[in-house]
């Protein structure tokens, strides 16, 4: 029985010593075991830290080495100028708050650094607050951000941050939420990145990035990777994308002025005959610089848009629906582009682009949409497999004008259906389509004239149709790339299976 009891201790022992290292070393790659221990517990009552000569009235923290360690869940509030930096590890694993008043941190190292725990920043009413992070930057760096957070990050109320950085301005490793507030971001790659949900629900944006402005990463959960906007004013410069989510984009309202590399460039495709895409093609490398972007859905239902973009003003690898909001869209290629479906059920549209609307499955119920284009003004591509190629138009006021050369109006490497709205073409060439063409019914005016007759043009149906004639089937592994009912349409480059388009849609 003796040796029994000696056992059951050494056990309790080794498991105390266990539990002990392990609290140990899970804090000591972010906050010194000193820190820890001279950290007075939290007593319920808020900390009021006065960062000018670092002192606090109040407990729930310790200050080290000209950094402020916040080790417990509690209120803080925060006001003056220092070069000392703040780490957030909370040991008791409560929620910690941060109000700022009148804030301003330039530190080397991040100057929000939350380790763990989820925290609520308030920016206090009429304050004016200042981050800036002025590491030198290097790719290996994992804190990333001005504010940077492992865990949910909040921040609201209705003062103003401005955040300058050498990396990210804000960053949340989890879920980013902004409500409310104004803040100017200048950073050296993104502005705001919210890697799982990055929502906002209101507030004054002016967004100055080296890569995109706001941002959602999350690759690994289907569910995950999300944008949602629902109101706010949005001035965003971007080297790379203005808006961009892994998954969904989900705009309901707000302002979005949005420019992102150089912007629109005028481009002609005339005397070009289609063989070769003159325009823009950002896809063919790795850069990006989309106005609005989604890996897989793209939702607006309101807000005033205007996008000036060198690469495309709103794409999706997936689908697109809008029902409503005003768009106002110069695109140096597509204005709108999917490689599944573009559903369009309201909304007004001023477009100056190489294409205007680009997809695989193009449907217009409704909305005033003009286009004024130097490739195809409305363009069904196979780019997805999820549906068949065709352009759909059941209402709205389409007005498409073209400029010369080998251009189409409305150009479907599938099918054409016009059953109703009124659609009104100014160019060389109307239609071009590969498929069957319907008028079910509409009014249709082409070059000041109504008709009821969807033509085909020489070089694109009637020409294409020598595909088929001529037995000028794609070869075997070149089906999904291959330019379809148009002879000259693309070449195929080095005998490989990579077809690049003249016209009828970019890869």
């Amino acid at each position: 029985m003796k040796n029994y009891k000696i056992i059951i201790v050494v056990i309790i022992l080794l498991l105390a010593g266990g539990v002990g290292y392990y609290f140990i070393s899970k804090y000591d790659s972010t906050i010194p075991q000193s820190a820890v221990k001279n950290a007075t517990k939290y007593d319920g009552n808020k900390t009021t830290i006065n960062l000018d000569d670092l002192t606090y009235d109040g407990t729930g923290l310790s200050i080290e080495n000209n950094t402020i360690y916040i080790v417990y869940g509690g209120t803080y509030e925060l006001s003056g100028t220092t070069e000392a930096n703040i780490v957030i590890e909370t040991i008791d694993e409560e929620d910690v708050y941060l109000i700022f008043n009148g804030v301003s941190i330039t530190s080397e190292e991040a100057p929000i650094y939350i380790s763990q725990g989820d925290v609520y920043i308030t920016l206090e009413d009429g304050t004016t607050n200042y981050i800036e992070y002025t590491k030198k930057y290097s790719e290996t760096e994992e804190i990333d951000g001005a504010i940077y957070a492992s865990d949910d990050l909040v921040i609201d109320g209705t003062g103003s941050l401005e955040v300058k950085s050498t990396y990210d301005g804000i960053v949340s490793k989890d879920t980013l939420t902004i409500e409310n507030g104004t803040y100017v971001i200048n950073a050296s790659d993104d502005g705001i990145r919210g890697k799982d949900i990055l929502t906002i629900n209101n507030g004054n944006f002016e967004i100055t990035s080296g890569g995109d402005a706001l941002k959602s990463t999350n690759d690994t959960d289907a569910e995950l990777g999300n944008i949602i906007i629902n109101g706010g004013t949005f001035e965003i410069t971007a080297s790379g994308d203005g808006i961009a989510a892994n998954t969904n984009v989900t705009i309901v309202d707000g302002t979005f002025n949005i420019k992102t590399g150089n912007g629109y460039t005028a481009t002609s495709k005339a005397g070009d005959f289609g063989m070769w895409n003159n325009t823009t093609n950002k896809d063919s490398n790795d850069e990006s610089i989309k106005g609005i972007k989604a890996g897989n859905l793209i939702t607006i239902s309101g807000g005033t848009f205007t996008l000036n973009t060198e690469d495309d003003g709103i794409h999706s690898n997936g689908n697109i629906t809008i029902s409503g909001g005003k768009f106002t869209i110069s695109s140096t290629d597509d204005a709108i582009h999917a490689d599944g479906l573009v559903e369009i059920n309201g909304g007004e549209f001023t477009i100056t682009a190489s294409e205007g609307i680009e997809a695989t499955y193009v449907k217009i119920n409704d909305g005033n949409i003009t286009i004024d284009a130097t490739d195809d003004g409305i363009n069904a591509g196979n780019k997805s497999n999820s549906y068949s190629t065709t352009v759909e138009i059941n209402g709205g006021n389409v007005t498409i004008k073209m400029a010369s050369g080998d251009t189409d109006g409305i150009d479907s490497n599938g099918n054409l259906y016009i059953n109703g709205g009124t659609i009104n073409i100014t160019c060389n060439s109307p239609f071009d389509y590969d498929g069957e063409a319907k008028y079910n019914g509409g009014t249709l005016i082409v070059n000041g004239s109504q008709t009821t007759s969807i033509t085909n043009q020489m070089m694109g149906g009637q020409m294409g149709g020598m595909q088929g004639n001529m037995n000028m089937a794609p070869q075997e592994g070149t089906q999904d790339n291959m330019p379809q009912g148009n002879m000259n349409r693309g070449m195929q480059e080095n005998g490989q299976n990579n077809m690049q388009q003249g016209r009828g849609g970019r890869r």
